[in-house]
């Protein structure tokens, strides 16, 4: 992936059955940088964030990532990340698979994505949880092995819809520090 890029949305819109959800978004996000959408329910924050994911079609306009137009470009092909509010893990899958998933769908060998993914549950305080299912865990837990799942493919852009909500206040600090020092990284 690429490192320092600039992340752009261009007159983004998105409309569902003719009801626009996004009305022309235009924001330009510089590289290195936080940007929180603040907003109240339904005003098309989640929506804003899948466009860019490319898990929902841009109606109008354009998403660039690094100057390149990934408006287009499957999910897998844009360089991004996202961490879903509902985790979306797999309910089969250990932990650790869940979060080597992804790399076990770019070929990597078992071992090496296993080990890689140990890393980031390590990461997230998940490390002694590797081979539970997902229905063993908590909320909270469950919040950051989708967290490690999303870091694993060192994304140039990583998109987090409300990533410490379930977290409590002491992991939510201790988590908000971690992910500032991924940032820096």
């Amino acid at each position: 992936m690429q490192r320092n890029v600039t992340l752009e949305l261009v007159a983004a819109t998105k409309r569902y059955d003719g009801v626009v959800a996004v009305d022309a978004i235009s924001q330009k996000i510089p590289a290195g940088s936080y940007c929180c959408l603040l907003g109240p329910s339904g005003c098309g924050k989640t929506s804003t964030l899948r466009m860019i994911a490319g898990h929902e079609s841009v109606s109008e306009g354009d998403i660039l990532l690094g100057g390149v137009n990934i408006t287009e470009l499957p999910p897998a092909k844009r360089g991004t990340a996202m961490m879903f509010q509902n985790y979306a893990l797999f309910p089969h899958l250990s932990v650790v698979d869940n979060v080597a998933f992804s790399l076990k769908m770019r070929g990597e060998p078992k071992v090496a994505r296993r080990d890689r993914a140990r890393e980031l549950l390590s990461l997230v305080e998940m490390a002694e949880y590797a081979d539970r299912l997902p229905r063993q865990l908590s909320g909270g837990q469950q919040q950051r092995v989708a967290l490690a799942r999303a870091l694993i493919t060192e994304p140039s852009a990583l998109l987090l819809d409300e990533p410490l909500s379930a977290l409590d206040p002491f992991l939510r600090l201790r988590m908000r520090v971690e992910l500032k020092k991924l940032q820096r990284t």
